[in-house]
């Protein structure tokens, strides 16, 4: 379905992934944030797409306790780590997502995941109904068409 829905030749392929923190990964992954395109600097943006966590510290959305420990002796260590673990998902809203150009994700691939995020969203009534973002798909179909494509291949399910 991949290879049909993102014209992606290789599903394994590096830039059909994106590498983040286990906290950003769970909110990515639930669609509670999104990365949007920005045309005018080159560059994707997290959008924080569920109000109930914009409060909420990043560190509280680690499970493993070990993770915990190891992320607050990185904060003390000798050579300290640079996070702040009062960091909230509001403090990330708008960021740009640090990525090298040559290695970026796919903007198709992050373009169907906000789309995704945006409509659940909408649904709960947790942004505006007229919240919109420019289309950043940049190869083959309309995302009209590409969604079309997706919820028609959920219906058997």
């Amino acid at each position: 379905m991949a290879s049909d829905l993102m014209n992606i030749s290789d599903i394994n392929d590096e830039r059909n992934g994106l590498l983040l923190f286990k906290p950003l990964e769970h909110a990515f992954d639930h669609f509670q944030i999104s990365f949007i395109y920005n045309n005018a600097d080159d560059c994707f943006h997290l959008k924080l797409f569920d109000p109930s966590i914009r409060n909420k510290p990043l560190i509280d959305l680690i499970q493993d306790p070990n993770h915990k420990k190891v992320l607050r002796a990185a904060v003390k260590g000798k050579k300290r780590c640079t996070f702040d673990l009062h960091t909230t998902f509001g403090d990330l809203d708008n960021k740009v997502l640090n990525v090298s150009v040559m290695k970026r994700p796919y903007k198709r691939c992050l373009n169907l995941q906000a789309r995704l995020a945006r409509a659940m969203a909408r649904k709960k009534n947790a942004i505006e109904q007229t919240y919109d973002f420019d289309d950043f798909w940049s190869e083959g179909l309309a995302v009209e068409e590409i969604m079309d494509k997706f919820f028609k291949s959920t219906e058997q399910y």
